[in-house]
């Protein structure tokens, strides 16, 4: 073996035992949490330091890869495993940084595209949807802005609704309407009154007629809130109890036998970790 391969060997045992150790120090704050009420955790995979910056805002899924996005980044992992192999290191385009864009948000997937969420925090002055090819992460050229009467707090998060032919958005704070616009060409076709308004969202997807939204609540408990996209009814489907020092980020749901099953990301930022929980509701 020359030396550089020797060192190369070198770096990646270093690397798996850095994070083996870090992956320890961060179950530790997960330790003595009450477990969730009204589902219950069917897997969990943590992310350490490279993973960690790709996964920490979003993610969404085709069937068979989860897609996630960092705050410049995407990243794309097999579902069966969990594990990234492949990133976009620098996935907002010029033309939007340009325009002061700076963090991809949620996340949502459709017919080989992914749909990201692309603001400028912290003025919060320029959103947009932009598309990206699913099978190699490379920006498709195609974007559209949001109009801003609509995104005041930008744009933390998309929903795309197959059956119905349009995507969905809504404020960050104190959201009082679900914005609906036509997936084709991004116009607005109407806003839905929501039954109480919804705060500190970061992430949403359609499952069964309703929105599963994921609550970052500044508390322990990080509800899933469900929005009936007919009536604009909030209801809570489940409390998660994962305690303060996590932030509730995007989430996105698969299905197998016996249901759905709802994936949650979580940003550790005392220990520099993400959690990407999986949940199954239960009665």
């Amino acid at each position: 073996m020359d030396f550089s391969k020797l060192m190369f060997s070198l770096a990646k045992k270093a690397t798996a035992l850095i994070a083996a150790l870090v992956l320890m120090v961060v179950s530790a704050d997960e330790r003595n949490l009450p477990a969730p009420d009204g589902a219950e955790v069917c897997g969990k995979i943590r992310y350490v330091l490279l993973d960690r910056q790709l996964t920490s805002q979003g993610v969404t899924n085709d069937g068979e890869y989860f897609y996630f996005s960092g705050n410049k980044y995407l990243a794309k992992a097999p579902i069966t495993t969990g594990e990234t192999e492949m990133a976009n290191w620098d996935a907002i385009p010029d033309e939007l940084e340009e325009r002061g864009c700076n963090h991809i948000g949620g996340l949502s997937y459709y017919n080989g595209y992914i749909y990201a969420a692309i603001e400028d925090g912290p003025d919060y002055l320029n959103s947009f949807i932009a598309l990206y090819d699913a099978e190699t992460l490379s920006f498709t050229g195609t974007y559209y802005e949001l109009p801003h009467e609509l995104h005041l707090e930008g744009v933390p998060w998309c929903a795309v609704d197959v059956e119905s032919n349009c995507l969905y958005t809504a404020e960050w704070s104190n959201a009082t309407v679900l914005n609906i616009f036509n997936l084709d060409d991004m116009t607005l076709r109407g806003t839905l009154p929501l039954s109480e308004p919804i705060d500190r969202i970061q992430g949403a997807e359609l499952y069964d007629g309703k929105l599963y939204l994921s609550c970052d609540e500044e508390n322990d408990q990080k509800r899933i809130l469900t929005l009936d996209v007919e009536t604009g009814l909030i209801e809570t489907a489940f409390t998660r109890n994962v305690g303060s020092q996590f932030e509730a980020e995007d989430l996105t749901i698969t299905i197998d036998e016996d249901g759905p099953i709802i994936h949650v990301l979580d940003r550790g930022e005392r220990r520099k970790s993400v959690n990407l929980t999986s949940y199954r509701m239960v009665p």
